[in-house]
């Protein structure tokens, strides 16, 4: 397959080392090639040498281009040079030549990068056509400066020399070897570790071709005469372009050059019987190699990019699976029939925790929702509503009335595809039960805080008066004689601001205004000390049991507001229970916190409370008894020293059921934590009690 292709991704040019190297080859091929084809005279076109420069100088980073471009020109002076001595060619047509063959590399390579980017012309097929493009269209300007310097220098020393000749030799060149010196190079990445079996077939391809194209070729072996040229080229290439990818390819193809090269040199082969000079030979066997081999490699460079692009999608595919399986929201989705084709983890989980059951992936939303009548028809609704291209919120209860059924927010969407058509539709749910419950709480916490501060400033102020009345009521007392008989009604008039007073502490609790002191408390014990005390405020019609658990945690607080808090609800409780019934106080670790608090919970069997009561219990001098027998405070008292304890406190009661209130306390902290008491703001004036 394509992904296992000996070559990886781009991920860098060569090293500056392998560079150095690859232009002292250059160098021994230039020496080699130029007099071997059939230059004479001066004549230094040698056609290897341009597509080897443009590559070098392509494959090379900016920082190295100046050393590769460096050892480039000294590598063809040397390689050059034999033959410029031997030739009618002086020391100024070889710089030049040398000069004009660095220049075009650098231009070609320029041209290039200002059309495709720093990126190699391997990576794709568009910077590979765009490689190409850049080698026919940049050799131009250099082949007409090549012509002025050369006419200028003596065109009749140059046989064979025209402007088209070096368009041919620099064009073709390059068409043919960029590619494959990058290849070569590296410059397509590091390479994959083959398989063992890789590396036999590509040995035993190696092998075949070397006989195929000696016995085209060369003329060589058995079959010499009856293997074609493109039979012994193109099936090959496509082989290793399709098998090993674009390294592969360029093995393939730099064997297919150097046999060709050698049979024209060595003047046997398909070219070497043209009836014509070696130069003409050489320049079509080039034109060959060059059509060959340079457009047919943008086929392993295409198969490269379409298997990249096809990583890059299992990756892209691999993060969205995670992302849609590992978030906490809840995702789903339908195509056009509603049948459910995508749903993640968290869904499955909360639809099988309140609807009872597990949905299943290709079943139909109405046959999901079969168990559930009382949501199906406006959940296919909503379904269609989102198919037929609308985007909405919706926030709805759901769930097996007979398990439980949640609050849940609703986005659905359309899901188009790339022709705008929609083809499915979408779910993102979110469970605002919590959220909502929350919401209640600090809303009900802030009315009574509003509801606190006005109780207390009224608490203050109605202390100050029964200040003065009880001080002046003292003084009525004191100056009357021990026979008056309107002492009793001063003493009456003393118990009434008495009994007045004790109601503003109950309105201070409540405005959490008073000092506290709180301690780290034994709860256990502290209640099975009040357990006489709880027994003596009910009836004894009222049957009190009390459940504690062992490994009960400490909490932080008043140990006299913890006893109120008790007291007040067991009062609340006889009073809900006429006739008699049962009064439960249990006291369980909060495991649901960390570190675990505290849960206590007192249970009665009496009346209950009807929702709208339910509401308004905790509002101060509410109250559903009768004139003269409660002052409303009670329950008020209780919020607000849970409260200022940190805790929170909740209400489940049912008519003609009972009532169980739910008080959630803190763990205490560590004993060096726990900070010093400190008095509340003293009020406006000091209460006095004769």
């Amino acid at each position: 397959m394509v992904e296992q292709e000996v070559q990886s991704q781009v991920d860098g040019a060569p090293s500056a080392t392998t560079l150095v190297v690859a232009a002292a080859a250059l160098g021994v091929v230039t020496w080699l090639t130029t007099p071997g084809m059939g230059h004479f005279d001066g004549a230094l076109i040698p056609w290897p040498a341009h597509g080897l420069a443009i590559g070098l100088m392509i494959a090379a980073s900016s920082r190295h281009r100046v050393l590769v471009a460096v050892a480039t020109a000294l590598a063809l002076l040397g390689g050059l040079a034999p033959a410029a001595i031997a030739g009618t060619g002086g020391p100024a047509q070889l710089l030049a030549s040398v000069a004009l063959l660095i220049g075009q590399a650098l231009f070609i390579t320029l041209v290039y990068e200002r059309l495709a980017g720093r990126v190699s012309p391997l990576s794709g097929t568009t910077p590979y056509a765009w490689m190409l493009a850049a080698v026919l269209a940049g050799t131009l300007p250099i082949t007409a400066m090549a012509s002025l310097i050369m006419s200028l220098s003596g065109a009749a020393a140059v046989t064979g020399y025209s402007g088209l000749a070096w368009w041919i030799a620099a064009s073709s060149s390059g068409a043919a070897l960029v590619g494959v010196v990058l290849a070569l190079l590296g410059a397509v990445g590091r390479a994959h570790a083959p398989r063992r079996a890789r590396h036999i077939e590509f040995t035993v391809v190696v092998v075949v071709y070397t006989f195929a194209l000696a016995s085209a070729f060369a003329e060589i072996g058995p079959l010499a005469g009856v293997i074609t040229p493109a039979i012994a080229a193109l099936p090959f290439l496509v082989w290793g372009g399709l098998r090993f990818g674009v390294r592969g390819y360029a093995v393939i193809a730099a064997l297919l050059i150097g046999w060709v090269l050698a049979s024209t040199w060595s003047d046997i082969g398909p070219f070497g019987r043209f009836d014509e000079e070696k130069l003409a030979r050489f320049r079509r066997a080039w034109i060959y190699v060059a059509s060959l081999v340079g457009p047919a490699m943008i086929f392993p460079v295409a198969l490269r990019e379409r298997a990249a692009a096809d990583r890059r999608t299992r990756g892209a595919l691999a993060q969205l699976r995670a992302m849609f399986e590992s978030t906490g929201e809840l995702i789903a989705a339908v195509d056009r029939d509603l049948t459910i084709i995508a749903a993640n983890p968290s869904w499955i989980s909360a639809f099988e925790a309140l609807g009872g059951t597990r949905p299943r992936f290709g079943a139909n939303i109405a046959e999901t929702y079969a168990g559930l009548p009382a949501d199906r028809d406006l959940t296919v609704g909503l379904w269609r509503r989102a198919l037929a291209g609308e985007r909405f919120t919706v926030v709805r209860e759901f769930g097996d009335p007979a398990r439980r059924r949640d609050e849940l927010e609703v986005t659905y969407a359309p899901v188009v595809d790339e022709r705008g058509e929609v083809v499915g539709a979408s779910q993102v749910v979110r469970n605002v039960t919590e959220r909502r419950r929350r919401e209640a709480e600090e809303a009900e916490a802030r009315r009574l805080e509003s509801i606190g501060r006005l109780a207390g400033g009224v608490a203050h102020d109605f202390n100050n008066l029964m200040t003065a009345v009880m001080g002046y009521g003292e003084l009525v007392y004191s100056s009357m004689d021990a026979t008056d008989p309107r002492r009793a009604d001063v003493v009456e008039i003393q118990r009434a601001a008495a009994r007045a007073g004790e109601l503003t502490q109950q309105l201070l609790a409540f405005a959490r205004r008073r000092e506290v002191r709180p301690r780290i408390v034994d709860v256990a014990g502290l209640l099975d000390g009040m357990n006489r005390l709880v027994r003596s405020l009910v009836s004894a019609q009222v049957q009190v049991v009390y459940d504690i658990a062992p490994d009960l945690p400490a909490v932080l607080m008043d140990p006299t507001q913890f006893e109120q808090v008790v007291m007040n609800l067991a009062v609340n409780a006889r009073d809900a229970m006429p006739e008699g019934g049962l009064l439960r106080i249990e006291a369980a670790p909060d495991r649901r916190t960390t570190p675990p608090g505290l849960r206590l919970s007192v249970r009665d069997s009496g009346t209950g409370m009807p929702a709208d009561v339910q509401e308004r219990i905790f509002e101060p001098f509410f109250t559903t008894k009768p004139l003269g027998k409660g002052t409303g405070l009670g329950l008020s008292t209780v919020h607000g020293i849970v409260h200022q304890a940190k805790g929170r406190i909740e209400v489940v009661s049912t008519a003609d059921v009972g009532t169980t209130f739910h008080i959630y306390f803190p763990a205490a902290p560590a004993p060096d934590d726990v900070p010093t008491p400190t008095p509340a703001a003293p009020p406006r004036s000091v209460p006095h009690t004769p």
